[in-house]
C-alpha cells in the first residue's frame, strides 16, 4: 500500500508529462517540416511542371505526382490535429494558418 509520502511524491512528478510535451512539440515540428517540403514540390509541379491542381485533372506524371503529395499532405494533418498542433504553435507565438 503506498504511503502518504509517495503519493505526494508522485502526484508532484511531472517528469513524464515534460517528456510528453516536448515529444509532442518534436513531432509536431517535424511534420510541419515535411508538409512545407510538400507544399514546395506542390507549386513546383504546378509552376513548372504545369502539373493541373485539379482534382479530377486527366492523368500525366505530373498530376499524379500532385495527387500522391496533396494525400500526403493529408495524413500530415492527420497527424498535426493528433499532437493538437494548433495548441502547440500557439504557444510558441506561430500559426499554422500562415501558408
Amino acid at each position: 500500500m503506498n504511503s502518504p509520502a509517495s503519493l505526494g511524491d508522485a502526484m508532484r512528478d511531472t517528469g513524464r508529462m515534460v517528456d510528453d510535451t516536448a515529444r509532442d512539440r518534436a513531432i509536431y515540428h517535424a511534420l510541419k517540416a515535411a508538409d512545407e517540403v510538400a507544399a514546395a514540390l506542390q507549386t513546383h509541379l504546378i509552376e513548372e511542371h504545369g502539373a493541373d491542381p485539379e482534382r479530377a485533372a486527366p492523368q500525366s506524371s505530373s498530376s499524379n505526382s500532385l495527387k500522391l503529395l496533396r494525400q500526403a499532405r493529408e495524413h500530415l494533418g492527420a497527424g498535426l490535429r493528433a499532437v493538437e498542433a494548433d495548441r502547440i504553435a500557439e504557444s510558441e507565438g506561430t500559426s499554422l494558418r500562415s501558408q
